[in-house]
């Protein structure tokens, strides 16, 4: 692999980095708006992650065809590409790999908790709403491990999949 190609990867990495910090920061807006109930925000906010999302796949096709046209996209696995990096760039390659792996694991621990944010909210809302309606007695409470305890009530809201 000559040089070229490896400054380049290392800026379709560097590209790819940024984004993903794009991303982690889209999903902190998120929460702060899932708080604050900001609907037309959190609109704003899913739009701007699907287009960051579309970024990051196009410099992964980058990333691939740099490295090999020919490679099917499904199948490549990244840690691929530091086994085609010559050893006296390699350690540069492994930093930005963890990196990355490091964003995404951020990336994923902030979308499941907005996700279980959304569910206990909804639970919550579905909870208040067969109250009113006197479908259900509230059998609200704190368990020993200060969890909620719902009652068995119809679920009326619920999150898209």
């Amino acid at each position: 692999m000559d040089d070229t190609i490896i400054q380049l990867l290392e800026g379709l990495f560097y590209k790819k980095i940024m984004l993903y910090n794009d991303l982690l920061h889209c999903f902190k807006k998120e929460r702060e708006s899932l708080i604050n109930i900001d609907v037309d925000n959190l609109w704003r906010i899913s739009r701007e992650k699907e287009q960051i999302c579309s970024k990051i796949k196009s410099v992964r096709q980058e990333i691939i065809s740099a490295i090999n046209p020919g490679i099917d996209q499904k199948s490549f696995i990244p840690k691929q590409i530091l086994e085609l990096i010559p050893g006296k760039n390699r350690t540069k390659f492994q930093e930005l790999y963890l990196t990355l792996t490091r964003l995404k694991g951020e990336i994923e621990a902030l979308r499941k908790e907005n996700m279980i944010f959304i569910d206990d909210s909804l639970q919550f809302l579905d909870e208040m709403i067969s109250i009113i309606t006197g479908e259900t007695k509230s059998k609200i409470m704190y368990n020993d491990k200060c969890h909620l305890s719902r009652s068995d009530t119809n679920i009326l809201l619920s999150r898209e999949a």
